[in-house]
């Protein structure tokens, strides 16, 4: 009987070890950013959702993809982003734009940091965001 039970346990184990290990992050579709302008000294922080450009001074930050840990693990949140320079700099170049395309890691900053003499945009972490559809149907009984 303990073999059989051995055998279950183990083959279903083995079958399922791919949605183990493959659920080892969350997919967000908001980033939240930090931008320091280094000429004003001024820091803003602001959201980003995917695939929606938003501009912080001359550049154009599109967040690509945006993945956390889960609550249980160690906190860490981790970006795709592309940034394009629409400054005077470039006016007839249209491939000199895009000044940074990587990813980007809310623990480690300067692990792969976005370059640029006026700006620094680094990542302080990915979320869901939550829609009207995933609330309690209380709220539309007031309304």
């Amino acid at each position: 009987m303990k073999k059989i039970l051995f055998f279950i346990s183990f083959s279903y184990i083995c079958i399922n070890i791919k949605t183990l290990l493959a659920n080892e992050w969350l997919i967000g579709n908001v980033g939240i950013f930090q931008g320091l302008d280094k000429i004003t000294a001024r820091i803003k922080t602001f959201e980003i959702k995917v695939g929606v450009p938003k501009k912080f001074g001359v550049l154009d930050i599109n967040l690509q993809k945006c993945v956390y840990s889960r609550p249980l693990d160690k906190p860490e949140s981790i970006a795709y982003i592309k940034v394009m320079d629409q400054s005077d700099k470039y006016p007839l170049n249209k491939d000199k734009l895009l000044i940074f395309k990587g990813w980007i890691f809310a623990s480690s900053p300067a692990l792969n940091a976005m370059e640029h003499p006026v700006y620094d945009v680094s990542l302080i972490s990915c979320k869901k965001d939550k829609t009207l559809s995933n609330k309690s149907s209380s709220l539309t009984l007031n309304d």
